[in-house]
């Protein structure tokens, strides 16, 4: 099937989900709805200024746990995590979760256990999974390479035609390869409000007049993408350092020209910018002594490399709390 422009699905389902209708761009099998279905339904119905959801017909539910959905002639796997309490009336923010280079989105949950506490705090969380050997995502978005950007659109109006979704709480993070990823996602379209990037803050310049807010967990030590800027392990073209990243993103989203410095916990720093255009914060969390690992992931816990706060500190937790502050704008849409 041919695939639409980004800007034109996301137009779709931004629709669909304010309008909640079962009526949008893809579903499983690659088929087609009419673009004008969809915003002909979008325009007659929609969420209420409280947050629920207008009567309508949604299409079943689907089991949390392992799925798939056939995207761009390929079946794509993820993994999907909804709150048991969700009674299909009530708008239900979203958090796409992206694992790093050679994970999957097994082994992302297993790290960030975004699945287990998003969920108890009302969010949706997807885990997907990349393509490739090692699994990788298309972060330039070459046109010869997987369409990871198409597919987490399709993603989105699969479950807005299931779910009660809040078109205004789209949220994306991810891990090294797949913050990468999720840096370059939220400046491709509106549809995103927030995103956070752990273990690789990444330089990614959106159009101008948008600033979606901006969060970043990096630690001192990270031997893979250094925190002082460098050479990214595999990579000959040197990355800044991650101060140097943020401090940019403040200046292009004209934040105030001073920020908030304090810390979160033992041996995490924050340096926060406010103030920002649309609304948004831009945030570093410095994890002091920490490595490339999910910061109090099983793996950091074991790690003798990592300091404590690389051990300890909640970045999943604090990730959550950051989107929770923060909604997508009205006149970005």
């Amino acid at each position: 099937m041919g695939v639409p422009g980004w800007a034109a699905v996301a137009a779709v389902i931004v629709a669909s989900m304010l309008a909640a209708v079962p009526v949008l761009a893809w579903q499983h099998h690659d088929a087609a709805a009419p673009v004008s279905a969809a915003a002909t339904n979008a325009r007659s119905a929609g969420l209420s200024a409280d947050g629920v959801c207008a009567p309508r017909l949604l299409r079943p539910m689907l089991p949390s746990g392992l799925l798939s959905l056939r995207h761009d002639g390929a079946t794509r796997t993820y993994r999907l995590f909804v709150p048991a309490r969700d009674d299909g009336r009530h708008a239900l923010p979203v958090v796409v979760d992206f694992h790093g280079f050679k994970a999957d989105g097994a082994l992302e949950e297993q790290r960030s256990r975004m699945g287990v506490l998003g969920v108890a705090r009302g969010f949706v969380v997807v885990t997907p999974d990349a393509l490739g050997t090692p699994r990788r995502w298309n972060t330039p978005g070459d046109a010869g390479k997987a369409d990871d950007a198409g597919f987490v659109t399709a993603l989105l109006g699969e479950l807005a035609s299931r779910y009660c979704l809040d078109a205004r709480r789209v949220y994306v993070t991810g891990h090294s390869n797949g913050a990468e990823f999720a840096a370059a996602l939220v400046c491709r379209s509106p549809l995103f409000a927030a995103v956070a990037m752990v273990s690789s803050t990444s330089e990614a310049r959106c159009p101008a007049g948008r600033a979606p807010a901006t969060m970043a967990v990096h630690g001192t030590a990270d031997p893979s993408v250094p925190y002082n800027g460098g050479l990214v392990v595999g990579a000959t073209v040197p990355v800044p350092a991650a101060a140097a990243v943020m401090r940019d993103y403040a200046a292009r989203y004209r934040c105030g020209a001073a920020p908030a410095r304090y810390r979160t916990s033992p041996g995490v720093v924050a340096v926060r910018y406010t103030g920002c255009a649309q609304g948004g914060d831009v945030l570093l969390d410095t994890v002091i002594g920490g490595t490339h690992l999910w910061p109090s992931s099983p793996e950091a816990r074991a790690d003798p490399n990592t300091s404590p706060a690389g051990k300890t500190f909640d970045a999943t937790g604090a990730i959550l709390d950051f989107f929770s502050e923060h909604r997508a704008p009205t006149g970005a849409r």
